[in-house]
């Protein structure tokens, strides 16, 4: 009796185990407002900067001089500072000016010794009267799906 009760749970664990595996992989839906030449700067920014990780490590186990580590460093350093420039200057244009305004606003407060009021939920302007609006996270500034009440990507509560 008790070896068909273990091969029972022994079956049941296995399927539980194996069911993820069986599941179809839901593809996740990409955003419509993320700028493909902004993905493109953040990739550039990562590979230079695995590129630095890289040349260090290099130096380290002597496969590269020093001289040559200085030169490949400078260079490297210098193209990760211009798309760093770039990727400001895009993402500067993403951010509507009363949002930092109404940051300014809360910084001010909090230096004067006030607490500032609890963050405010910032939306976005809809495009066409009766179009949802687009909400984003008051913490992380992360964008927001109609109904979430935490925001996925830093678990803020979301009033």
């Amino acid at each position: 009796m008790w070896i068909i009760i273990a091969f029972f749970l022994f079956l049941l664990a296995g399927i539980i185990i194996l069911l993820p595996f069986f599941r179809p992989f839901a593809p996740v839906e990409p955003d419509d407002a993320v700028d493909p030449k902004l993905l493109a700067l953040y990739t550039r920014r990562d590979q230079l900067y695995q590129a630095i990780r890289e040349a260090k490590f290099d130096l380290d186990t002597g496969k590269l001089s020093p001289e040559d580590y200085e030169r490949q460093i400078t260079r490297l350093k210098r193209q990760a500072a211009s798309v760093l420039k770039a990727i400001d200057k895009r993402e500067a244009n993403l951010v509507p000016p009363e949002w930092n305004e109404q940051i300014e606003e809360q910084v001010r407060a909090e230096r004067r010794g006030r607490t500032a009021a609890r963050p405010v939920m910032v939306t976005a302007p809809a495009a066409a009267a009766g179009a949802p609006q687009v909400r984003y996270c008051p913490q992380c500034g992360a964008r927001l799906k109609p109904g979430d009440r935490f925001c996925p990507a830093c678990g803020a509560r979301v009033h």
